[in-house]
């Protein structure tokens, strides 16, 4: 142990290229709407909470499972500040890390979706085809919540 810690810094370690994707889209609905729209559409897309989170059903360890192509796939809640902000972790993947981030900024009637995720892809290519199927997945996604956000919007205007 004491010559780890006399050769700490010694060296420097290698630098991390962590891939960043960000989607963003203007909400058509006030933010607390549009966040419990998201927290509703995931679990409807992934078939239900294998573990429901504090609180009940989306909050802090929430975890759903789905299936993507030949990709087994566990998301879970790792922060949960409702309506502001969402964080999870992603297993399953070809890669080393998946960390997504969703955040709800207030316009007005309408609000602004941030949906940033933060890849650690493996080193030798083998995250690349994954790479793109997550952005166009979260583009997909993003565009769903705000047909979505519309559809409640109208419904509430009534």
């Amino acid at each position: 142990m004491a010559d780890r810690q006399e050769n700490l810094g010694a060296e420097p370690r290698p630098k991390k290229e962590y891939v960043t994707i960000v989607v963003e889209r203007e909400v058509p609905a006030p933010r607390a709407a549009a966040f419990d729209a998201l927290c509703t559409l995931i679990s409807e897309r992934a078939g239900g909470y294998v573990t429901e989170g504090d609180p009940a059903p989306h909050g802090l360890g929430a975890r759903v499972e789905f299936t993507v192509g030949d990709l087994h796939l566990a998301e879970q809640v790792i922060s949960f500040e409702p309506p502001w902000r969402r964080v999870y972790e992603l297993t399953g993947a070809p890669v080393v890390l998946y960390q997504g981030t969703t955040v709800f900024t207030d316009r007005g009637e309408t609000c602004l979706m941030a949906w940033s995720l933060v890849i650690d892809p493996l080193p030798d290519g083998g995250s690349d085809r994954f790479l793109v199927a997550a952005e166009t997945f979260l583009d997909d996604f993003a565009d769903a919540l705000v047909t979505r956000a519309k559809i409640i919007s109208l419904s509430t205007s009534d």
